[in-house]
């Protein structure tokens, strides 16, 4: 001892590097410690992962219904225009009558057109006459081609002149161009009417078109030919197909301009009356929930949390089927799935969780 303590006076740096020797092992024994109390405290942690309320439930395949708002449409629609001018004399159509295409509807004043006619045809047969015996002396050597190419055109003149005055004769009888109802009448008897002015509107009813404006979404599932349904404030339901789906969207709305076709015999029924449009596509696999179940992720979008194989809570989006008094068949859950019923508001995809399975309820 004497000689240790000689050795320390002599070398006291020695003293030092033990005191700090002493140091260090007594900070890695409690470094040992810390982390052997961080690691008891994590598995303490899994050992207290959260449990939420499961229940396991299998899909089965429902309609899928595409529903638009709308309204009935007529087919066409046209302002039938004077093509002749002249004083109307007689109207035979009221507004709100059926009328079958040629059908006459209006009469103007044919004003001297008859007699107009008369001459006309009387200076046809007097230009053939000379254009026969023209020709017959060009044959014999007795008059000049260019003699003959007159008499012939002035033939033609008068031909077309009263192929012109029969048209303004024809036309002073209007005529319906297309089955229709007379929607609007625009004149009354002794009005007169100029080339181009409008007479009255014609609507064609039959058939009866719905419009409507489909997402992308959904004109995705949509096709020319397809079988829809109208629903209209009578409650009754018309069968019909789709005729038309816009290929360009609309720019302001980014949405297809689809139209409906219904059969509407002798024009019965009106247009204008608000519709609803259902269209059904092929059936995909669906659940039945209650709309608790449901939640919504950082973005917004709806959906609902469920549990897969390794206990890890996923959002799922989905979209509604159809509501029913039991609850709403979503699409988007797959053939299975384990949906969290209780205690979705307190996990997080992502998270692992404790599944505690309840039996599903009969849907």
């Amino acid at each position: 001892m004497p000689n240790i303590i000689k050795t320390i006076e002599k070398k006291p740096y020695i003293l030092a590097i033990a005191i700090v020797l002493v140091i260090v092992l007594w900070m890695l024994s409690g470094d040992s410690k810390a982390d052997q109390k961080a690691q008891q405290s994590d598995e303490h942690a899994q050992e207290r992962l959260p449990k939420v309320q499961v229940m396991p439930l299998v899909a089965k395949n429902i309609n899928k219904n595409l529903t638009f708002y709308g309204k009935s449409e007529p087919d066409k629609i046209a302002n039938i225009s004077a093509r002749q001018a002249g004083q109307v004399l007689e109207i035979l159509v009221e507004e709100g009558q059926f009328v079958k295409q040629e059908q006459v509807i209006l009469r103007l004043d044919k004003s001297d057109l008859a007699a107009q006619i008369t001459s006309a045809e009387a200076l046809v047969a007097q230009y053939q006459t000379e254009y026969e015996g023209a020709l017959k002396l060009n044959q014999q050597g007795l008059q000049n081609k260019v003699l003959t190419m007159q008499a012939q055109a002035m033939l033609q003149q008068a031909k077309a002149t009263l192929v012109s005055l029969e048209l303004k004769l024809e036309r002073t009888e209007v005529r319906a161009a297309f089955d229709g109802v007379i929607n609007k009448r625009l004149v009354e008897i002794g009005d007169y009417v100029g080339i181009g002015d409008p007479i009255l509107q014609l609507a064609d009813l039959d058939p009866l078109i719905v419009r409507a404006d489909a997402t992308q979404k959904e004109v995705q599932g949509l096709e020319v030919g397809q079988a829809t349904f109208a629903h209209v404030l009578n409650d009754k339901t018309y069968p019909g197909r789709i005729r038309y789906i816009a290929s360009v969207a609309d720019d302001s709305t980014n949405t297809f301009r689809i139209e409906a076709a219904f059969e509407n015999p002798g024009m019965k029924y009106k247009a204008g009356f608000s519709t609803q449009l259902n269209i059904e596509l092929p059936t995909e696999p669906a659940m039945l929930l209650s709309p608790a179940f449901m939640a919504l992720d950082e973005q917004g979008n709806i959906g609902v949390k469920v549990v897969n194989d390794d206990n890890i809570v996923e959002f799922k989006s989905v979209s509604l089927a159809k509501t029913t008094e039991q609850g709403v068949w979503l699409w988007g859950l797959g053939e299975k799935a384990n949906v969290i019923t209780l205690g979705q508001g307190f996990v997080r995809a992502g998270d692992k969780v404790e599944p505690v399975f309840t039996e599903a309820t009969s849907n």
